[in-house]
């Protein structure tokens, strides 16, 4: 899951750090890059991602070119958060307590979450079981079931997607995984009343295409999927350093479509 994304544009402001006590007085940390947008952007790393990876300093910089204001949250178990990660089932309450809080301090008229592979179903069951003006949901290499993620782990390649640095960075999380009980986005779709955008390449090694089927399948209208076929098998954020060709326009004009400058 390495990439190697430019760091966050010099002439950019540095983030304003937040903590926000959840349901359960868990802190969750979160970085804001703020702008003059009357959307906020939302983006909820994936699993063993924190907001102070390059990749997410990337995605920072590229949105604040973009226009938005931009918040990128730790995880719970992850960064500079408390708790123990559960694989989506308590962390739609977290990310749910930083767009109040954001509500609360900005003068902004709605959200629009970017999330990537667990990322994608807090995301979900975010939108779904809370009250928020959420202007959309962009969500890359999505999980739908935790049941049906079945990696594809080739010795040869693996450099390619896992870098030492970070699996080094072990996030706190159930090691009870497999068994604990957690939400499942293939079900909380159904509840989700925004335009969705699903991004994922075929044949992911981690998280398979057909997640994103699944998902698309299930949601409401209006909604989009774009499975994009590259050599690579590639997962995530690393997408946008691989493949910037194929996913930055899909990205743009989606947010250009529904995301308020």
């Amino acid at each position: 899951m390495s990439s190697a994304p430019a760091p966050l544009h010099p002439l950019r402001r540095p983030p304003v750090a937040g903590v926000v006590p959840s349901f359960d007085g868990t802190e969750i940390a979160y970085d804001l890059y703020d702008h003059t947008s009357r959307s906020l952007v939302l983006v909820i790393p994936g699993f063993w991602r924190d907001r102070r990876h390059t990749s997410m300093l990337a995605l920072a910089s590229h949105l604040g070119e973009l226009g938005y204001r931009t918040a990128i949250t730790d995880p719970r178990g992850h960064g500079d958060s408390g708790g123990t990660y559960g694989f989506n089932l308590y962390e739609h309450y977290d990310t749910a307590a930083v767009a109040e809080e954001l509500l609360r301090r900005l003068a902004i008229e709605s959200i629009t979450i970017v999330a990537l592979s667990y990322g994608a179903s807090v995301a979900i069951s975010t939108a779904a079981r809370h009250k928020l003006p959420i202007a959309s949901l962009l969500l890359i290499s999505a999980v739908a079931d935790f049941g049906k993620i079945m990696p594809r782990i080739n010795p040869f390649t693996l450099h390619r997607h896992i870098a030492l640095s970070q699996a080094l960075k072990r996030p706190h999380f159930d090691w009870n995984f497999r068994r604990s009980p957690k939400l499942q986005a293939i079900d909380d779709v159904r509840d989700v009343h925004a335009p969705i955008c699903l991004v994922h390449v075929k044949n992911d090694w981690l998280i398979g295409h057909d997640h994103s089927l699944a998902l698309y399948e299930a949601a409401n209208e209006p909604k989009e999927l774009h499975v994009i076929d590259i050599p690579g098998n590639y997962h995530a954020d690393r997408i946008f350093s691989v493949a910037a060709s194929e996913i930055d326009p899909l990205f743009s004009d989606f947010l250009r479509k529904y995301t308020a400058v």
